[in-house]
């Protein structure tokens, strides 16, 4: 297969997951941007693969010409023809009258749209819909690497490592090697005498400082157009990590991961990856201190 089209293979699937987040806000401007990405991965997705199978098609083609070109063509008929159909009834009904899909619509046209990748992925292609992998999407060769160990780790059955390795790539990713990301700091925490101490302003300002910490948190993710409740949700999701000034760092485990759904993990992992592409051309090269790359550092478990 040509790599060009395995890309816009990895697209579709990324635009296809876009499409599943946008689809779980409780609002309708969320389905309404569900159904119009649902319709833009499906259509990457097909013309991926006509041109894998060398068949010509006019660009201004419509929709549903899918199914009658490939039979044309002399393969198989494509599936999943009504399930389309009706994607694109919705997807013309909100662009051209402004009707705005109902969330029960849109949660089953993606569970369709899901199983019109796996099917014809299959059926033309000879690819499972899990042979698509957005980690490709990651420009760092090292993470790229972590969050594949993750994914065999996980499949293997070693899901406290796997979440060890989402974290480990989650790190490397906001602090790369000789970079560092844009973004500001929250004021260091005063020093208290005694006198203010007595007073009860400690208490005060310690959490006056975390909530600073806190909001220069939110600001610097909004300023990477990263959804802050996502950023959250990763982070308390996965084991924390303790580093020391020398190369032992210490795991510690929040949650019990054994009942981990893939879905759930491949949800994290997909914070790491959209985490990635937000911030990959925003880094600016580190002037003072050093980062110590994530290889090095020695694993303690607790």
């Amino acid at each position: 297969m040509h790599r060009d089209i395995y890309r816009r293979f990895v697209n579709a699937k990324y635009i296809l997951g876009r499409a599943s987040i946008a689809q779980r806000e409780n609002n309708e401007m969320g389905q309404a941007i569900a159904v119009l990405l649902l319709h833009d991965a499906v259509e990457i997705l097909m013309i991926a693969i006509l041109d894998h199978l060398n068949i010509n098609a006019k660009k201004n083609r419509e929709f549903m010409a899918f199914w009658t070109l490939v039979k044309q063509d002399g393969h198989p008929d494509a599936p999943d023809k009504a399930a389309m159909e009706s994607l694109n009834t919705i997807r013309v009904g909100l662009k051209h009258k402004a009707i705005i899909p109902n969330s029960r619509d849109v949660r089953d046209l993606f569970t369709r749209t899901q199983g019109f990748f796996e099917n014809v992925l299959t059926l033309y292609c000879g690819l499972t819909f899990a042979d698509i992998s957005l980690i490709d999407l990651v420009t760092d060769p090292g993470v790229r690497e972590i969050l594949s160990k993750a994914r065999e780790k996980f499949s293997g059955g070693d899901k406290n490592h796997a979440m060890v390795d989402l974290r480990l790539a989650f790190d490397k990713v906001r602090q790369p090697e000789n970079r560092k990301p844009p973004e500001i700091y929250p004021p260091k925490a005063p020093d208290v005498d005694a006198a203010l101490r007595s007073a009860g302003w400690e208490r005060y300002l310690g959490q006056l400082h975390k909530f600073l910490q806190t909001s220069a948190t939110i600001t610097n993710v909004l300023m990477l157009g990263v959804d802050p409740v996502r950023y959250f949700d990763f982070n308390y999701s996965v084991p924390a990590i303790q580093r020391t000034m020398g190369k032992a760092y210490t795991i510690i485990y929040r949650l019990d991961y054994a009942s981990c759904s893939e879905e759930r993990f491949e949800e994290l992992m997909g914070s790491v990856i959209d985490y990635a592409l937000k911030v990959s051309d925003l880094y600016s090269p580190e002037t003072t201190g050093t980062t110590q790359p994530a290889a090095l550092w020695e694993r303690v478990d607790q």
